[in-house]
């Protein structure tokens, strides 16, 4: 889709963007049985949100992400990590190397069709693919009315656009994927602490948000500043981490 996060503040997106429930990070171990040592393979890392739930796990993490601002963070910060350009289309390992792929939040960034052919290539048979999406819980009682008019405004003015009607179109993901079993779903929810005053900052850190052209981008991001004004100075935003895991097959090549 042409985004590329170079342009994207790599500080504020370590520090801001969603992170994912312990026991999304424990299921998807406990199903391909990761031990300390093996290797997990981290596509579209970002600045690590998901590399650094893994290496706790005692694993091997190999990031893998396109934009050196982000590498550069992850490096600084995860030292156990190993971060490394690259794409999903072209994932810099050796055939059956890794025992999990996991992707958070990225997917819809990928060419769906020559990613899962590449994560398919890396993998070791019965080996992992993980994707998980950070969700805001939007149907959450505890879900602030100013929270709300804040989404009802991003949505309204971001309208549809292809990295929008991407992401939108991985709440169905397919049960079936050439090389891989069958689509297994879990939904594990959990809370988000954050300060108000950084909301407009967690937007911008977005592709959706970052993507708009200014001065569109601009207004946008100083109408969510003054709306969050109004909110309570330390946020709680109800939030799930869903989870779809496929398992290579057995098969060769």
């Amino acid at each position: 889709m042409g985004f590329s996060f170079e342009s994207v503040n790599a500080t504020d997106y370590d520090d801001l963007r969603p992170t994912y429930a312990p026991e999304a990070i424990r299921w998807v171990a406990e199903r391909d049985r990761l031990e300390p040592g093996t290797l997990v393979v981290d596509l579209a890392a970002g600045t690590g949100q998901l590399s650094r739930r893994f290496v706790r796990l005692g694993v091997r993490v190999v990031a893998v992400e396109p934009a050196a601002n982000m590498r550069a963070v992850l490096g600084t910060n995860l030292p156990d990590v190993t971060a490394v350009p690259g794409t999903a289309e072209a994932i810099p390992l050796g055939d059956g190397e890794a025992d999990a792929v996991v992707v958070g939040n990225a997917f819809h960034h990928f060419d769906a069709e020559a990613a899962f052919a590449e994560i398919r290539r890396v993998l070791r048979p019965g080996g992992a693919l993980a994707l998980f999406w950070a969700r805001t819980d939007r149907h959450a009682d505890g879900l602030r009315m100013g929270i709300r008019e804040i989404d009802e405004l991003v949505e309204r003015d971001r309208g549809s656009s292809p990295i929008v009607d991407a992401y939108r179109a991985w709440y169905e993901p397919p049960e079936r994927v050439e090389g891989f079993t069958t689509l297994e779903r879990r939904s594990f929810p959990t809370t988000r602490t954050m300060p108000s005053a950084r909301l407009a900052d967690l937007f911008a850190t977005g592709s959706d948000i970052a993507s708009l052209p200014e001065p569109r981008r601009g207004r946008l991001l100083e109408r969510i500043g003054e709306l969050a004004a109004d909110l309570p100075e330390t946020l709680e935003l109800p939030e799930r981490s869903d989870v779809q895991l496929w398992f290579r097959d057995g098969a060769g090549g």
